[in-house]
């Protein structure tokens, strides 16, 4: 390749105001992917994308036709992201919902866009049981449940909250969690799979202490975290461990996170990966992304080729740059092998199913093509947006949403959107944009 060369065009943001603009995608002379756009304002703004052309108009080319959410009666009030409710701009159903049930955490991560020293958890008992059938009715109980925060365990009542999901008819509740509380008693881990949990989505960023000292600012997380996945071995509940990804901190160690989480199969059935975004202040022109297509190509080095680029497919319940992934199974020698292999664009087209849900839409394709997933793991590679990296055309299709206090569902990406000065347009549950 040898200049610039246009791939398409979209509609961006300006990192400091949050102006929606008009965006053009191109491929530079090595091949990689940029975005630029330009505010009167502020200026030019360019984004790196992509690590290779190529492999991004593929992905871009395996986009499917979405299912329209149940509830998107938002009145449009202004450009897209700061109208979200959802409207009606918005094409694709959530197959996830977070609801936050504190601002309070047991830790202080330097990367984390919460914080830990609010001092109280912000919401009430009776909101949370309001707000939960709300969701009932917007989204559907068969939608997944997520409860986060804050750390969702620092909450007396969090049981209590689990059995109102159930009630509403919520059957997929996972708690996310750094693991500390649920690492030292497995007595409180029982209540809540007694409650009626089904998974633990535990953040887990590497095998050993340094890359904690790092991103959560103590090593001494790691024997939390273990305790936490041997706990859920005991009582039998399911852990889906989820990396964040700090560029020059833990992105040489996806490799061996995968490995940890197939010798232990038995309890962890997922890695998600996740690059680090921005959400805060930051300065644009030291923005340096570490992308999800930058994981996907480090899978296959890091695995040995055992994971390779084209095993790595559009999960399909979002835009096909949000969210890829595979699903492990057993090789003969005892390792594993990605079951996409060998899985042909057309095929992925003609098993696909709109119904799936999230987290089972390729295992729903290889069950069709055959393929016995008695015993595996999932892994998924997901692209959380920013301010740099946002465009409306994949946030029109984000399939996972955020809970407002309010009763609105809106995209994750969007909820968590800051300008450069770490200015939110949405405060924490709905309670108005910062000033």
């Amino acid at each position: 390749m040898s200049e610039r060369q246009t791939l398409h065009t979209a509609h961006a943001l300006c990192p400091h105001c949050l102006k929606q603009l008009k965006a053009d995608i191109y491929a530079d002379a090595d091949g990689k992917v940029w975005m630029t756009r330009t505010c009167p304002e502020h200026g030019e703004t360019v984004t790196y994308v992509w690590p290779d052309a190529g492999h991004y108009e593929w992905l871009r080319s395996m986009r499917v036709t979405p299912t329209a959410p149940k509830c998107r009666d938002y009145p449009i009030e202004d450009e897209c992201p700061k109208s979200c409710g959802l409207c009606k701009r918005h094409l694709r159903r959530g197959t996830l919902v977070e609801i936050e049930v504190t601002r309070r955490c047991n830790a202080k991560c330097p990367v984390c866009f919460m914080s830990a020293d609010f001092p109280s958890d912000g919401i009430t008992y009776n909101e949370i049981e309001g707000l939960i059938e709300t969701l009932a009715e917007k989204v559907g109980p068969e939608t997944g449940l997520q409860i986060t925060g804050g750390e969702p365990t620092v909450r007396s009542d969090l049981p209590e909250i689990v059995m109102c999901a159930r009630r509403h008819g919520f059957t997929g509740i996972e708690i996310n969690t750094n693991g500390i509380v649920i690492g030292r008693s497995k007595k409180y881990l029982q209540e809540l799979v007694d409650a009626g949990i089904t998974g633990i989505y535990l953040s887990f960023d590497g095998i050993d202490e340094e890359p904690y000292e790092a991103i959560c600012g103590k090593a001494a997380m790691l024997a939390d975290k273990m305790a936490c996945i041997e706990n859920c071995r005991e009582v039998g509940i399911q852990v889906v461990l989820c990396m964040t990804i700090v560029k020059g901190v833990n992105d040489d160690r996806v490799g061996e996170v995968i490995d940890f989480a197939w010798e232990n199969s038995d309890v962890v059935i997922g890695v998600a990966l996740q690059p680090a975004f921005t959400s805060g202040r930051f300065e644009p022109s030291e923005y340096a992304p570490y992308t999800a297509g930058d994981t996907i190509y480090a899978l296959e080095e890091q695995t040995g080729g055992r994971i390779k680029v084209a095993d790595i497919m559009p999960l399909g319940c979002s835009h096909p740059l949000c969210d890829t992934g595979t699903f492990l199974m057993p090789d003969e020698n005892g390792g594993y092998i990605p079951a996409t292999r060998g899985l042909s664009s057309e095929e992925y087209m003609e098993y696909y199913d709109p119904t799936s849900p999230q987290g089972s839409v390729l295992p729903d394709i290889l069950y069709k093509k055959g393929v016995n997933l008695f015993r595996g793991i999932s892994v998924i590679i997901m692209n959380y947006m920013d301010a740099m990296t946002t465009t409306t055309e994949r946030m029109a299709e984000c399939s996972m949403t955020v809970a407002m206090k309010d009763g609105r569902v809106i995209p994750f990406c969007s909820y968590q959107m800051t300008n450069s000065a770490g200015e939110r347009i949405y405060e924490m549950w709905g309670t108005g944009p910062t000033a």
